[in-house]
């Protein structure tokens, strides 16, 4: 039973191929294919290949203080959409926040959103580090693993290029990368 052990240690490494993933567990024999943990693995690739680039967004809602937020009330408005899925305890999302910051001001009045989802905490360690960063640019609070389920994101920091019309252009796309790619949309 070698192989839930080495499928289960490949979901952490190679979510950015699901594809090679799905491809290991439906050469498996069923009874690594029907064991519980190779099942999540298998729905959370599938959830990845589901939501790539060229494909439309799927909605969801968070409900925090009284308030319900839906990622439609920002995606598939017209505008850009630059969605950075993070946390507060993340290191690597904290670095890359005054990037994401710097890429709103300078974007902002040509069409971009940017838009922070922080999810996996509780909502006022959310609130502080919000705070803390000086973060401008709003937040969907309490997400909790609703996109993690919905778009096949196994490591943070995640971010998604959303189209005006909802179709994601772009993933998992940072520092230079990211600037390029906006260079791209928004040609000086």
């Amino acid at each position: 039973m070698l192989a839930i052990p080495l499928l289960l240690m490949l979901d952490d490494n190679i979510m950015e191929q699901p594809e090679i993933l799905l491809s290991l567990v439906n050469q498996s024999c069923s009874e690594v294919q029907n064991h519980p943990n190779i099942i999540k693995v298998k729905e959370k690739a599938e959830a990845a290949l589901s939501q790539n680039e060229g494909e439309m967004f799927k909605d969801f809602a968070v409900e925090y203080n009284g308030k319900t937020t839906r990622l439609s009330d920002y995606v598939g408005r017209g505008q850009y959409v630059l969605a950075d899925f993070w946390a507060s305890w993340c290191g690597p999302c904290r670095q890359q926040i005054p990037d994401l910051i710097s890429l709103y001001q300078q974007y902002k009045e040509k069409g971009l959103t940017v838009l922070g989802f922080a999810f996996r905490e509780k909502p006022e360690d959310t609130e502080k580090a919000i705070r803390d960063l000086g973060i401008p640019y709003p937040q969907i609070i309490n997400a909790q693993d609703i996109p993690a389920a919905l778009y096949g994101i196994d490591a943070l920091p995640h971010t998604i290029i959303f189209a005006p019309d909802g179709t994601i252009i772009a993933r998992n796309i940072y520092g230079d990368e990211l600037k390029e790619k906006l260079n791209e949309i928004f040609p000086k």
